[in-house]
């Protein structure tokens, strides 16, 4: 798949820890506020869990660069034959420019090849995020409500 206009994608390293937790918070302030929950997750991750992420053995973190601007990032941890992708997010300004897309397809080619499935959830009522999970190949598996009442819908893709 060819990168949006002026976007790289890379690993992430140490010193994207700070900016990429921006980008993270940005993105999913939208979905705090979707669902009421200020305790999201993704929020609530401080700069020392992200580090803790880029550097581990089980998890592939990659980032998105327009020029020097971190405007995206992804994460794929792994755990036998399964990778579950999780904390993909885009700054909310480019948003829509198909980097969102292209991380994803980027995180599942950088996958080790004993991953055979990849597995992801969201809210269950970000209708247009689960459409775009869809367009990527991805099938809903099952729905859950999560211990704050959040409902999430699971979706998997056989790779």
């Amino acid at each position: 798949m060819t990168p949006p206009a002026g976007v790289v994608v890379r690993p992430a390293v140490d010193a994207d820890a700070g900016e990429l937790l921006t980008v993270q918070r940005a993105a999913f302030v939208a979905e705090a506020q979707r669902y009421g929950d200020p305790s999201l997750p993704p929020l609530r991750e401080d700069v020392a869990a992200v580090r803790a992420a880029i550097t581990a053995d089980d998890v592939v973190c990659l980032v998105a660069l327009r020029g020097t601007r971190l405007v995206g990032t992804v994460r794929l941890h792994v755990e036998g034959s399964l990778g579950h992708v999780g904390r993909l997010a885009v700054a909310p300004d480019q948003e829509r420019l198909g980097i969102g897309t292209h991380l994803l397809a980027a995180v599942e080619a950088a996958a080790p090849q004993e991953v055979t499935e990849f597995r992801l959830f969201t809210g269950g009522d970000s209708a247009a995020t689960v459409a775009r999970y869809e367009r990527a190949g991805y099938h809903r598996t099952r729905t859950s409500v999560d211990d704050r009442g959040v409902p999430l819908a699971h979706l998997a893709k056989v790779r």
